[in-house]
C-alpha cells in the first residue's frame, strides 16, 4: 500500500470567493462588501484538506487545466500537504468557480457557482489501482458525469476499500447502493425519501451491504446507524458559528480520517461532529479545519 495515499478524494473541486456582508442583499439595491476572502472549496476538496489536515497521507482526483484558477487550485492542495500526482491536467479544464454571500455575525450563506470548463476524471488503470491500494475512497455527486466515481467505487468494494460518499442532489441507484459508509444531510434525506425524521431515514438508507448510515442535521446533530440496528445520536458540538460554509464536507473527511485510525462509529461521528463545529468558527469552508492535536486536546477537556 502506499503510504501517502490512505485516503484519495474524487471530486470537483471549486475556487470559492466569499464576500461577507453586513445584511443579505435585496433585490435592485447597492451594498459594500464589509470583507472579501479567497479559498479553496468542493465536497471531497474539502473532506481531503480535512483529512490531511488531521494527519492522514490524502490524495486527490479531479480534472484542471493550465489557467490562473487551475494553479491556485493545485497550489493550495499542495500547501495543505495532498498528492495532487493524480490530477490530470486538460488545457480546456477549469475548476468550478463560486461566489459565497456570508451575512456577518449570521453565519449563514447562499453560494452562486459556475461549471464552464469543469470536466470529470477518467477511471483509467492508473487510478483504479490507486485506489485499490487505499484505504478509504471518497466521492461526490457534484460532476455532470459520475462514471469514474462509479468505476472507482466498485474497484473499491471489490478491494475491500472503504467507500465513503458526500451526495447532495443526485439519488441514482449506483451512487446510493455502492458506498458502505453513506454520510448525507436531513435535507438531502428529504427530497430522496420524503422523510423529515433522521432516524427514519437511516433506516431507510440501509442495506445488509453497509457498514454506516449517518444523517447530518447541523445544529440538531447526526443520528447513525450500524448492523446492530439501533439508531444512535450525536448531539453537535456547540460553538458560536461564524460560516457553515463546507461543515458537511469537513464532517466527511474527519470521519475518514478515523476510520483509517480504527475508531468505532460513535467514535467516527463524535470525533467528525467536533471537527466540523470547530470549522464552523472561521470564515470560509477550511481555515477553521483543526489539527487531531486541536480536537483531541478539546475532548479530553
Amino acid at each position: 500500500m502506499n503510504a501517502q495515499r490512505q485516503i484519495i478524494g474524487i471530486g470537483s473541486a471549486t475556487v470559492d470567493d466569499l464576500l461577507i456582508v453586513d445584511r443579505f442583499p435585496v433585490p435592485d439595491s447597492k451594498q459594500e462588501v464589509v470583507h472579501a476572502d479567497r479559498q479553496g472549496g468542493g465536497l471531497s476538496a474539502t473532506a481531503c484538506v480535512a483529512s490531511a489536515r488531521l494527519g492522514v497521507p490524502t490524495a486527490y482526483v479531479d480534472v484542471l487545466g493550465h489557467d490562473d484558477l487551475s494553479q491556485w487550485v493545485i497550489a493550495d492542495f499542495e500547501r495543505e500537504g495532498i498528492d495532487t500526482s493524480l490530477i490530470v491536467r486538460n488545457p480546456d479544464a477549469r475548476p468550478i468557480h463560486a461566489i459565497i454571500i456570508v451575512e456577518e455575525g449570521v453565519g449563514s450563506r447562499t453560494i452562486l457557482y459556475s461549471k464552464a470548463g469543469h470536466m470529470a476524471p477518467v477511471a483509467d488503470e492508473t487510478l483504479l489501482a490507486a485506489v485499490r491500494q487505499a484505504r478509504v475512497l471518497m466521492i461526490d455527486d457534484v460532476s455532470n458525469e459520475l462514471t469514474a466515481s462509479i468505476r472507482a467505487m466498485e474497484s473499491a468494494r471489490e478491494a475491500g476499500v472503504a467507500v465513503v460518499a458526500d451526495i447532495e442532489q443526485r439519488s441514482d441507484a449506483p451512487l446510493l447502493a455502492l458506498p458502505d459508509h453513506l454520510i448525507v444531510s436531513s435535507g438531502f434525506a428529504l427530497r430522496a425519501l420524503g422523510e423529515s425524521d433522521p432516524a427514519a431515514a437511516a433506516r431507510a438508507f440501509w442495506h445488509d451491504d453497509r457498514a454506516a448510515v449517518v444523517i447530518t442535521c447541523g445544529a440538531q446533530g447526526s443520528w447513525y446507524l450500524d448492523a446492530s440496528g439501533e439508531v444512535q445520536h450525536q448531539p453537535a458540538h456547540e460553538v458560536q458559528a461564524v460560516d457553515t460554509t463546507g461543515c458537511g464536507d469537513v464532517f466527511h473527511g474527519a470521519y475518514a480520517a478515523g476510520l483509517v485510525w480504527g475508531l468505532s462509529l460513535a467514535e467516527r461521528v463524535r470525533f467528525a461532529s467536533v471537527v466540523a463545529a470547530l470549522k464552523a468558527t472561521k470564515l470560509g469552508g477550511r481555515r477553521g479545519i483543526p489539527t487531531r492535536a486541536q480536537v483531541e486536546a478539546l475532548l479530553a477537556g
